[in-house]
């Protein structure tokens, strides 16, 4: 794998996107919150988020964040600059609210996971150190558990009105040092390789975000209507929010996933736009009814995804199955979106998270050697720019994603693996999602996960965890032998580790596969056979 500094930098090989305007960087500059606040008086009684199936109009998220600003300036008298705020929340369009009242108190805004397991909250709102933690009415009880013993606790939605809402946030966010480069916002990231880490976004990559995305040749907003089936704890709450505000675009947040229910609100707010991971978009495409499907999607303009990879086929199944183009947005929480087709651009290959964003350089290094690669060769995905927060870059500025992947002769980017999840066959990497790509081909399986399974001699040998379909009657050795045939003669690509059928696929809190609890599954399982 590649360390810090190891890179042997050929000028060839490291791609730049196009530079950003002066005009987008000098509006970047412009105090954040004022600007919120601002944009949100603007649009009046305009319905901006539409929240499991309520919903939720600018002047009443104007009232409700100042009141929220007023409570938790009495709940936290010496409130300072700079001090961090907890938000906890899961759905609820009390966060659009928390979010403005923190920014405009000048408090970093930490959106936390109400749905995280009771001692992983209590470990991160330790961790955070709040002035104060803001949480919905749901998780009341859980968050005062969870929270430090000397920290308020304001129930959110539960404070007084202001005579002006307006004129109090606007004196408060004015207040503030025009300082863009401080925080304005604590995300979680996925935790996939362990306890998830705090990232603080400065609220100039929140204004630049904004300034990309409300572009007039950006692929929506406005209009537009945008469904989201992940909560606000993921980047795109944040994110989304923002947008809303900046545009005007409504904002619609499902129930947690099913097919039945989001397919059900597709029904309701007849989306222009459609954000949800790949695992979802394969779900609701399987399972819903064809007929009702395409009546549901007839407003439908642009799918989007992102979250985890997803291979060409999939891609282009999913493009044939719903009839639109799909986009799939390339990012991690300690960099905002690194690859993604912001503009009208050309179509982008199936498979592909598109080219380096603006403002950004990226480049590919060998993993062993270190060495910087050219098109069409897999190795770890390095980014450097305005996007990625300071403290996660090496010396060179180089964030290292821990990402596989490679770029093909046009700079369009495909995402292949993570690092930490290549199974090791006799020396040579094994990428899971592809064997996973094969396996979600065959009609009846719904899911499916490869992990590796440590073997003495070989290193690892790769096993699948499947979820069949409803009346499915394919066998593990049929799937297995489809790999087999998929793997043409690649004998590290076998599922030596054998198909093990579950019932559904573990998840941590924020959706991702929590394949740590899978190989515990798998080994557990081999134990109980010897």
């Amino acid at each position: 794998m590649a360390t810090p500094g190891s890179g042997e930098q050929d000028s060839r090989y490291v791609l730049s996107g196009p530079p950003l305007t002066e005009e987008e960087v000098a509006r970047a500059e412009l105090p954040l919150a004022p600007y919120l606040v601002q944009k949100l008086a603007a649009h009046g009684d305009r319905v901006l988020q539409v929240v499991l199936g309520q919903e939720w109009r600018a002047d009443w998220m104007l009232r409700q964040a100042a009141a929220e600003l007023s409570a938790l300036r009495r709940a936290v008298p010496g409130l300072r600059e700079g001090d961090t705020v907890a938000v906890c929340v899961g759905r609820s369009a009390l966060f659009a609210p928390a979010l403005l009242a923190a920014l405009c108190s000048g408090a970093v805004c930490a959106v936390v996971n109400a749905a995280l397991p009771h001692e992983s909250l209590r470990r991160v709102l330790h961790e955070l150190k709040p002035a104060a933690v803001l949480c919905q009415p749901e998780s009341a009880e859980s968050a005062s558990d969870a929270k430090p013993n000397d920290c308020p606790l304001q129930v959110l939605g539960s404070a007084e009105s202001v005579a002006d809402a307006q004129q109090l946030l606007m004196g408060s966010a004015q207040g503030l040092k025009a300082d863009n480069t401080a925080p304005a916002v604590a995300l979680l990231s996925s935790g996939t390789t362990g306890h998830p880490k705090i990232i603080r976004t400065p609220r100039l990559n929140l204004a630049l975000s904004m300034r990309l995305l409300a572009r007039s040749d950006a692929l929506f907003g406005d209009d537009d209507i945008l469904l989201c089936t992940t909560g606000f704890s993921w980047i795109t709450g944040t994110l989304f929010t923002l947008w809303s505000i900046d545009t005007g675009m409504k904002f619609v947040v499902t129930p947690e996933f099913s097919p039945q229910t989001v397919l059900d609100h597709i029904e309701r707010s007849e989306p222009t736009v459609m954000f949800m991971p790949p695992n979802q978009w394969l779900s609701l495409l399987r399972h819903a009814p064809e007929g009702r499907l395409r009546s549901a999607l007839q407003r439908l303009r642009v799918c989007v995804t992102a979250g985890a990879a997803l291979k060409a086929e999939a891609h282009a199944w999913i493009e044939a199955r719903t009839g639109r183009p799909l986009i799939q947005w390339y990012g991690q929480t300690e960099a905002f979106h690194l690859c993604m087709a912001l503009n009208r651009r050309p179509p982008v290959p199936p498979g592909s998270v598109g080219r380096v964003n603006d403002g950004v350089q990226a480049k590919v290094l060998d993993l062993e050697t270190g060495k910087c690669l050219g098109p069409g060769v897999d190795g770890e995905l390095f980014f450097r720019g305005w996007a990625i927060m300071e403290e996660f870059v090496d010396k060179e500025g180089w964030i290292h994603t821990g990402d596989v992947g490679h770029y093909d002769a046009y700079g369009n980017f495909y995402v292949v693996d993570r690092v930490k999840e290549l199974v090791k066959y006799r020396g040579v990497h094994v990428s899971p999602s592809e064997l996973e790509a094969w396996l979600l081909g065959h009609p009846q399986v719904s899911e499916a996960v490869v992990v590796g399974l440590p073997h003495d001699e070989d290193q690892e040998h790769p096993a699948a965890f499947v979820v069949l379909a409803q009346g499915a009657t394919v066998t593990t050795d049929e799937l297995r032998q489809l790999v087999k045939e998929k793997a043409r003669g690649s004998e590290e690509k076998l599922l030596h580790g054998g198909v093990f059928l579950v019932d559904s696929i573990p998840r941590m809190a924020t959706g991702k596969v929590s394949r740590g609890q899978l190989r515990h599954s798998l080994l557990e399982r081999i134990k109980g056979r010897a």
